[in-house]
């Protein structure tokens, strides 16, 4: 398994999770991030998976002290100001995106067609293209690619979102969004899982920084 598509402290956060070497609370928070992110959760199980393959670790059990303490010690030392229970940053790509809010020369900003590229969002299947952020007034513009059969989590907006479907068909719970069809979400709204049978593309304009909510596993 590949595991670049998690960045280095998830990674981290994900091997102490799976060796029993957190505390409840922070375990908590992984649990719950693990069920809306598939990627986060493939790590996770094969990482316990691993562990569960080596005879002298018991995962019904914490971790023996000797092994726990070598492998938090390398942990430590290579990222000494992390936090086990800080968020985690697979999902919503566009949170790291560089800040594009500031005025051009000419009052105008141009993304051709063939600039930038697409990027996981960490959600299998879904696919994002940056077309513009602006920190300052907290918006982000970008394309959303999803794949036939993927689906993106249950999430509650930070601000006002808004949603014009391109190409395909994209289910919002019982609604069926078609090419053409146009959704506006209010600041603290909350949107059930997102699917698509056929796959779709959409135009969103949206917040930085809409909240994951746990959920059925998609």
């Amino acid at each position: 398994m590949k595991h670049d598509r998690l960045d280095k402290p998830a990674r981290e956060r994900l091997t102490a999770w799976a060796l029993h070497a957190i505390g409840p609370e922070d375990a908590v928070t992984v649990e719950a991030h693990l069920e809306v992110c598939p990627v986060c959760r493939d790590e996770g199980r094969a990482l316990r998976e691993l562990l569960a393959g080596l005879d002298a670790l018991d995962l019904s059990m914490p971790a023996p002290p000797a092994v726990r303490a070598r492998l938090m010690d390398r942990i430590r030392s290579e990222s000494r100001t992390r936090e086990v229970s800080a968020p985690f940053e697979c999902v919503q790509i566009w949170k790291r995106w560089t800040d594009r809010g500031g005025p051009s020369e000419d009052g105008f900003f141009l993304r051709r067609s063939d600039e930038g590229e697409w990027a996981s969002a960490g959600v299998a299947g879904v696919e994002v293209r940056e077309l513009f952020v602006d920190t300052a007034n907290d918006r982000v513009t970008m394309l959303v690619r999803m794949a036939p059969g993927s689906s993106y989590p249950s999430h509650r907006h930070a601000n006002v979102e808004e949603c014009l479907v391109l190409e395909g068909v994209l289910n919002v719970g019982d609604l069926r969004l078609r090419a053409g069809d146009y959704q506006r979400a209010a600041s603290g709204s909350a949107h059930v899982v997102q699917s698509t049978d056929s796959g779709c593309l959409l135009f969103i304009v949206s917040s930085l920084h809409d909240e994951l909510l746990p959920g059925p596993r998609t």
